[in-house]
């Protein structure tokens, strides 16, 4: 199993088995909390992944889709480790660099890149990744 922590290592997880998905966020959420290179993604089914510690910083926005997108911080730190959208149910978006081994995380490449139409110039595609403008 892949495990995975906050930055102060209050919040900690595991994941079974291989990812629905990798990919890049670009949206203005995304850049907001991961910077404007983009938010990198793992999809992880809900019933493979697992919160083993540490309290939760609940927070809730409405999407472009105009359903929710829930996010889980660390209590403590604030670190964002997940989110859940109502327009994707089933998965955890896990938040890519809080993956503890590194081995684990390098297979990750990603293979969608979204709202590439935010990303800034100095930012080029991810190779072999598929390129949507929005969603």
């Amino acid at each position: 199993m892949a495990k995975g922590s906050c930055v102060c290592g209050q919040w900690t997880y595991e994941y079974e088995g291989e990812p629905a998905g990798v990919a890049v966020c670009h949206c203005i959420p995304c850049r907001k909390t991961a910077g404007s290179n983009g938010s990198f993604n793992i999809l992880i089914p809900n019933d493979k992944f697992h919160k083993l510690s540490g309290d939760d910083f609940k927070f809730e926005r409405i999407g472009d889709s105009g359903k929710a997108v829930k996010y889980r911080n660390c209590g403590n730190c604030a670190c964002v480790m997940t989110a859940n959208a109502d327009a994707m149910p089933g998965v955890t978006i896990l938040k890519g660099g809080t993956v503890d081994d590194f081995e684990e995380d390098r297979k990750h490449q990603p293979v969608l890149e979204v709202y590439t139409k935010n990303r800034p110039e100095w930012c080029h595609g991810f190779g072999g990744a598929q390129q949507k403008e929005t969603t």
